[in-house]
């Protein structure tokens, strides 16, 4: 599903943000990706997203080469590429129902389509009694939820949460990681989770991936883990 060999990101004034990066991801697979601030792992979403170009080493996702892709080719590959923020990024104007149903718009699904998706996913996160209400209406475990179904509506193979839980209370945290399980195990979306939260991969635990000054210097197995 995700396979990166040798990547190296640099920024001005010499930062190595990633240095000869090998990493394998399953299809299906659900990740934490761990690391002080400046360890890489901004980066290394970015690239993932394809909002950063590596300079040097291979980035293939799902078949696709995103360090070679043409800007013109973006957009089709966001498709599959859903990403959860720990800011919500909801558009404080739109219902629930209007902030996820523009992610389909976006893409130009018809309404049929998107009336019947919307819901599927509004059942899925729970949320299918707030369809009207607005963002400032909501709780944010409720706001997470609805960045949670937009990113998933278009059925992405891969879902990036970036710091998902880095805005909530520790009952809303497992909230959310219950709904990233569900997500992950009855779609079968591989999952990348960046987080700082400690407590949350010591209690859900995952593969987990370590960065430190751009290096991968862990690859911790679930339930254990091995030094590279």
């Amino acid at each position: 599903m995700i396979d990166l060999k040798q990547v190296s990101k640099s920024y001005p004034k010499g930062i190595h943000a990633l240095t000869g990066l090998d990493l394998h991801i399953d299809d299906g697979e659900f990740v934490y990706v761990i690391g002080a601030t400046g360890s890489g792992k901004s980066t290394l979403v970015k690239i993932l997203n394809a909002e950063e170009i590596p300079d040097s080493g291979s980035v293939i996702v799902d078949g696709v080469d995103v360090g070679h892709l043409k800007h013109r080719k973006v957009p089709k590959y966001r498709r599959n590429i859903g990403c959860i923020f720990q800011d919500y990024r909801l558009l404080p104007s739109l219902t629930v129902y209007e902030n996820i149903a523009f992610a389909m718009e976006a893409v130009g699904a018809s309404k049929k389509e998107i009336k019947k998706r919307v819901a599927e996913v509004l059942e899925l996160v729970d949320l299918k009694e707030k369809a009207y209400s607005y963002p400032d209406e909501l709780s944010g475990g409720q706001q997470q939820r609805v960045t949670i179904a937009r990113a998933i509506v278009n059925q992405p193979k891969v879902l990036i949460a970036d710091e998902p839980t880095g805005n909530l209370d520790p009952e809303k945290s497992r909230e959310i990681m219950s709904l990233l399980e569900k997500i992950n195990e009855t779609l079968k979306t591989t999952i990348i989770m960046v987080t700082h939260d400690s407590a949350i991969v010591d209690e859900y635990k995952k593969r987990t991936i370590m960065l430190d000054a751009g290096f991968m210097v862990h690859d911790f197995a679930k339930g254990g883990y091995k030094s590279l």
